[in-house]
């Protein structure tokens, strides 16, 4: 199964740091200064862009809690549900001047300060979470987060990756391109957005809380909302029929932690080697979970709510991509920052891709065990 895969290659990876001591303090020789341990006690206020009670933001309460324990309270960090601290829309400026010291978010909440934040937070017909996985750790993709997010005074740590999201929910089915024509779409994200403007249809900026709403009273004719698990705890399977798979707008999504640069200086070494860690060890929890209760959530939609699926043909998939790879091309002539990014994570996929080949099925899992 390939949540399994997954999480036994992460679990082996991180006992393995564990074991190695990585967990450790870095430094215990003096309390002078921020550059060494000490015995003080910091308090910060994270600010969520995810309400209370979602599965987003039980994402984020795994990374706090994971550092509050790793450092045996020494960094001592409270959640709050978005809106207690800042709108949704603000976290990052509130991070960035230091109104609070640390934010949970999705990269492309913020692609309207810089584009290049589009690619770092979800992918359209792209990066799968095992790419983003091995592209963050190994092939440059943490140095870039910093790169973007040191524009805004702030440092970045990864702690969830999601797979492919749902896909479009709708009234009526969607079963081919054409179908999207007119169509009124809750949509997140620059490319996904201009992709549907791209088909016709009419993207639209709903914030996830008011989804279910808009969509019961007809403001919307369809929303994609996030992976199966966060549809299922939404209850989108209450006001639609329709599911439209696969779910290209994001094959993949990244969240993670956004910290005030001041704040993260002011760390001894110690901390700042428990706040990375616990990024690593939470994303391998975080990623395996979700990846597990997507699986048991569409079984769920499917026999238990009795949602119908529609799918694209291969050849429609093949005519988005044309879409997305011209849209993804006019960005990066825009914006140098976009380009980099981009630029980077093509090299990744160039280099990985004769081996994704020689692997075939068993790249990442595959359906051929499962007996009769």
């Amino acid at each position: 199964m390939k949540w399994k895969h997954l999480f036994i290659t992460m679990f082996v990876f991180f006992m393995s740091l564990s074991l190695a001591g990585c967990l450790q303090p870095s430094s215990t020789e003096s309390n002078d200064g921020p550059n060494n341990t000490s015995t003080e006690v910091y308090n910060w206020r994270m600010a969520s862009v995810w309400a209370e009670g979602s599965t987003l933001f039980d994402y984020d309460k795994t990374f706090v809690d994971t550092v509050n324990e790793l450092s045996n309270g020494r960094l001592n960090i409270k959640l709050h549900s978005v809106g207690e601290l800042a709108p949704a829309d603000q976290v990052l400026e509130t991070v960035s001047n230091g109104t609070v010291e640390i934010g949970g978010d999705w990269p492309n909440y913020w692609s309207g300060k810089n584009t290049a934040f589009d690619l770092l937070g979800s992918q359209a017909l792209g990066l799968t979470n095992w790419d983003y996985l091995l592209w963050i750790n190994a092939g440059g993709g943490q140095e870039l987060y910093n790169e973007i997010y040191g524009q805004f005074n702030t440092v970045y740590f990864p702690h969830t990756l999601f797979g492919m999201e749902s896909g479009i929910r709708s009234n009526k089915p969607i079963e081919s391109l054409e179908d999207f024509k007119g169509m009124k779409i809750r949509l997140a994200g620059l490319i996904q957005s201009r992709m549907a403007e791209e088909l016709g249809a009419v993207p639209t900026t709903i914030a996830g809380q008011e989804i279910y709403e808009s969509l019961q009273r007809g403001v919307i004719d369809a929303a994609e909302y996030s992976t199966p698990s966060s549809d299922d705890v939404a209850k989108l399977h209450e006001v639609t029929d329709y599911w439209l798979t696969p779910g290209w707008h994001q094959t993949s999504s990244l969240h993670g932690a956004v910290i005030n640069k001041d704040a993260w200086e002011q760390l001894p070494d110690d901390l700042k080697n428990v706040v990375e860690k616990a990024s690593k060890v939470t994303m391998s929890m975080n990623t395996a979970t979700a990846a597990y209760m997507d699986a048991e959530a569409a079984e769920r939609m499917v026999n238990e709510y009795g949602i119908i699926t529609t799918q694209l043909s291969d050849e429609e998939l093949d005519e988005m991509q044309t879409i997305k790879m011209n849209i993804v091309e006019d960005l990066a002539n825009e914006n140098p920052d976009f380009k980099k990014v981009l630029d980077s994570q093509q090299a990744f996929l160039r280099m990985y891709a004769p081996y994704r080949d020689l692997q075939g099925d068993w790249g990442f899992g595959n359906n051929n065990n499962l007996g009769q």
